[in-house]
């Protein structure tokens, strides 16, 4: 299923998808996109293998503000880049076609932008999307 959000991602042009944690130190790229874990919630029925569980992700997407004379505008672009890469051509946008073994995929907040204090050279946009997916106890990512 991860596999899945970030292959979908890598459709983003010009962006460098990572997995994992946004960390300044990490980044040379002029755009970029981290897939990190947010939440997680299980709902467990009586006596049942399964069970259902709401993960919830954050795309942490950035642009690396000496780079571009409009980093507005590009952040803007960049975030609708990376909803076009997962919702686009999609008959039911809630239960894309790509992601396999889940039953449904949000925005599940409004999307945050976050520019840079005096010392850091990122601007970026917080989406964050949820996964519902009823997996068994023994299924592993």
């Amino acid at each position: 299923m991860i596999n899945d959000i970030i292959e979908r991602l890598q459709l983003v042009p010009g962006a460098t998808v990572r997995e994992g944690f946004y960390a300044q130190s990490l980044v040379r790229e002029s755009k970029f996109i981290f897939l990190q874990p947010y939440t997680s919630k299980a709902s467990v029925p009586g006596m049942q293998t399964g069970y259902k569980e709401d993960l919830t992700l954050q795309i942490v997407a950035g642009i690396k503000i000496p780079g571009f004379t409009q980093p507005t505008s590009e952040l803007i672009n960049l975030t609708r880049e990376i909803r076009s890469s997962l919702f686009s051509n999609q008959r039911d946008p809630a239960r894309p076609n790509w992601l396999k073994g889940a039953f449904g995929l949000a925005e599940s907040e409004e999307c945050k932008f976050i520019m840079p204090e005096a010392h850091e050279h990122h601007g970026l946009a917080v989406i964050t999307i949820s996964i519902s997916n009823s997996p068994t106890f023994e299924d592993r990512l």
